[in-house]
């Protein structure tokens, strides 16, 4: 069986799918660290939040999956400018650990937030693509692992392209490179860093909407979800937006392998091996670089 091609092709369908799934919730993250040198640690929080938004806007609003999901998408854009505006430009020019504190305090309100709001038992969120499947030559390709793939697809070329050719976008490389030439030729600093707010929250709301279908709600989800995503950049290399994309393909397709081929029990071991493999060999990561963007 272990042998077989289309098992072997089956295995690396669903990490590739999951592999996208984890660069999503990751290039947030990564965006957050390449342009602001800050770690968000309500990064969690915010997948949790935009699952949980789409749930309500669902149940509550009678929305249909997909006009909720870009809602959704919106509204988390505009909670990560708030975001960034409250707890992160005030201590731009303060200490490392204030942005940190800052924003594990916003993590854990918002956690206890949605228990208040929603409970503790685990809810489901309904996709009309959820029992959708095709196959092609034997591998089964499932309609919500394929949505989470061509999400990532058209979500990073969209980040690529407003980073390369959008006047806002070309502020933020100019960031991530030298923050205080940015200053002395006139760049807002500020408006930058809420537009950074902005990217990296709706990017990680969408991975919550897209992959939230395939898994229970439940307020502490996030936790998984941001040490996977650490996991992540910090094996591509912390900043690096294609090494989180590259890093999350790898890390899923070596947890289908392991699962499906190993055994299972050491499946999610898995990302925290290579991170620490990566942090003896070479702690900068596999991209990481002094321009980070």
């Amino acid at each position: 069986m272990a042998t077989d091609p289309v098992f072997l092709a089956q295995l690396a369908a669903n990490g590739f799918s999951v592999g996208l799934g984890y660069a999503l919730a990751a290039v947030g993250l990564a965006l957050i660290f390449g342009i602001l040198g800050q770690v968000n640690f309500a990064h969690g929080e915010l997948y949790m939040l935009g699952a949980f938004l789409l749930f309500w806007a669902m149940k509550q609003l009678g929305l249909p999956y997909g006009i909720a999901a870009v809602l959704m998408a919106a509204l988390m854009a505009g909670f990560g400018a708030l975001l960034a505006h409250v707890v992160i430009v005030p201590n731009l020019d303060r200490g490392f650990e204030s942005v940190v504190l800052g924003t594990l305090a916003v993590g854990i309100i918002l956690q206890n937030a949605v228990r208040l709001g929603f409970g503790a038992t685990p809810l489901d969120v309904a996709s009309p693509l959820e029992s959708q499947a095709f196959e092609i030559g034997g591998v089964l390709l499932f309609g919500q692992r394929m949505l989470v793939c061509a999400t990532f697809l058209a979500a990073f070329s969209g980040l690529y392209a407003f980073l390369r050719y959008s006047e806002i976008g070309r502020a933020m490389r100019a960031m991530a490179q030298n923050r205080e030439a940015c200053v002395m030729v006139g760049i807002d600093v500020r408006r930058v860093t809420r537009w950074t707010g902005a990217l990296a929250a709706a990017l990680t709301g969408l991975a919550g909407v897209v992959i939230s279908p395939l898994f229970d709600l439940y307020p502490n989800m996030g936790t998984e979800v941001v040490i996977k995503s650490f996991a992540v950049v910090i094996i591509g290399g912390m900043g690096n937006i294609w090494g989180a994309a590259i890093a999350g393909v790898a890390l899923g397709l070596a947890e289908s392998y392991a699962g499906g081929l190993g055994n299972a029990a050491i499946r999610d071991g898995i990302a925290f091996i290579v991170m620490i493999a990566m942090l003896l060999a070479r702690p900068q990561g596999l991209f990481g670089r002094t321009v980070r963007v």
